[in-house]
């Protein structure tokens, strides 16, 4: 690639939002920060999330068919934070959360929440793309999302 260091800045100035995707197979459940989601259709309403290969939601995702996508408000900086750190227990300790679709966790200190069911997968580079329609959902806490850009966009 030519010029890879101007590419990567101009890559990361493509605007993302903040979101977490809570997943849940049998008696094992995980949450991941993606900043990668958006509507891709709207009948049905879908939208994609992208994930790293080595994320263990993805094979949650994958078992189970659903996963929800809990959309971070500007003022969710504490909720941010607490998947940026590790975990002994559950990832879920300490949080306010009730379930969804098919026992899923939604993060009630969210803006909003949409549960989905897999529609599709497809490998894209480094990561798996996955398309959910969207079968529910709700408004929480409401309020403006949290969006960033990066300084690299070939890094998070």
């Amino acid at each position: 690639m030519k010029n890879k260091k101007q590419v990567g800045k101009a890559l990361g100035r493509i605007p993302s939002g903040l979101f977490i995707v809570t997943a849940k197979y049998k008696d094992k459940e995980d949450a991941v920060l993606a900043s990668w989601v958006n509507q891709c259709a709207f009948d049905p309403p879908e939208v994609t999330i992208s994930l790293g290969k080595m994320r263990n939601a993805r094979l949650l995702i994958e078992s189970s068919g659903t996963f929800i996508v809990n959309v971070l408000g500007k003022e969710s900086k504490d909720l941010m934070k607490h998947f940026f750190k590790s975990h002994e227990g559950s990832i879920f300790d300490g949080l306010k959360t009730r379930k969804g679709i098919e026992e899923i966790r939604i993060l009630t200190d969210a803006v909003s929440y949409l549960e989905c069911r897999l529609s599709d997968a497809v490998v894209s580079g480094d990561h798996v793309v996955y398309f959910g329609e969207v079968v529910g959902g709700k408004m929480l806490k409401g309020g403006e999302p949290s969006f960033h850009v990066r300084d690299n966009g070939f890094n998070y």
